[in-house]
């Protein structure tokens, strides 16, 4: 099987500042097509931080000018959005931000959860590898640190964050299978389905504890039963976690705190009831 390497710091919703536009004129094709994966991040990052009010047309002329490009790589960069589902495009012309509803997050984590339990069983069948073995350990001991912290801040919250998508990251691509990489990295994509994507009870002390420690207990499980060769277990584990991840979503997000919660992208996009529009 193909050995797939992931960064452990990779986030399909996420866009550095270094990488941010800094564009030149120039005429060289693969400047060209920079630019436009340029433009393309920096319109996901727009989108998912609420720029743009939702399921109304997008103004080209002022995604140009955001973007600082001219109106065909902000076209270009639109359609590029629409295949990622973040974008819907419109019957005669144009393109609307999409909005979802938490129906739709939680099918998402769902989904992602199978494409896990896919991964696990692969794992736990072949027996899992000594440096993916180290990582999702190094994980669970981030975690346990965290969880010892009498208070949880805006720092603990993004360093939870990051602990747990390099816990999901690392599962996947320990099967070393290429496809289900791509297919678990495409799905992450929909607004708040990625594993570093949490929505902290902030309001309720005790009950975001709660949902963190089984969190961390669901790990320990899961990584346990990967050791163990033992296959069907730790499929079922996976799923039964991304069942409960699905479920705190649909808990916390009326009490979601969008200023203090920075390392959830795409919380804007976010209806609160289901309704028309897709």
């Amino acid at each position: 099987m193909q050995n797939i390497k992931v960064n452990s710091g990779s986030n399909p919703h996420s866009l550095s500042t270094a990488n941010r536009m800094q564009y030149e004129p120039t005429n060289d094709a693969s400047s060209a097509e920079t630019q436009l994966e340029r433009a393309t991040e920096e319109l996901r990052r727009l989108v998912l931080d609420g720029t743009f009010p939702l399921d109304v047309k997008l103004p080209e002329a002022r995604v140009a000018e955001l973007l600082r490009v001219s109106r065909t790589p902000a076209r270009l960069a639109m359609a590029a959005l629409e295949k990622d589902g973040l974008l819907v495009r419109l019957p005669r012309r144009g393109f609307r931000v999409r909005s979802f509803g938490l129906d739709e997050i939680v099918e998402a984590v769902e989904m992602r959860g199978e494409l896990e339990a896919i991964a696990a069983r692969l794992v736990a069948e072949r027996g899992i590898d000594a440096a993916h073995r180290a990582r999702m350990e190094a994980c669970i001991g981030r975690a346990a640190l965290l969880m010892k912290m009498a208070s949880f801040d805006a720092a603990q919250r993004r360093a939870w964050c990051e602990m747990n998508g390099d816990f999901h990251d690392a599962l996947v691509a320990a099967c070393g299978i290429g496809p289900l990489w791509a297919a678990y990295v495409q799905v992450s994509r929909v607004p708040l389905a990625a594993p570093r994507e949490i929505m902290f009870n902030i309001s309720e002390a005790e009950v975001g504890r709660a949902q963190l420690a089984a969190t961390h207990e669901d790990h320990t499980r899961i990584l346990d039963a990967l050791i163990a060769r033992r296959s069907t277990r730790a499929a079922a584990l996976v799923r039964e976690h991304a069942y409960r991840s699905g479920e705190n979503k649909r808990r916390n997000f009326p009490d979601l705190d969008r200023t203090v919660v920075i390392e959830t992208p795409g919380a804007a996009l976010v209806r609160q009831a289901d309704g028309a529009a897709d």
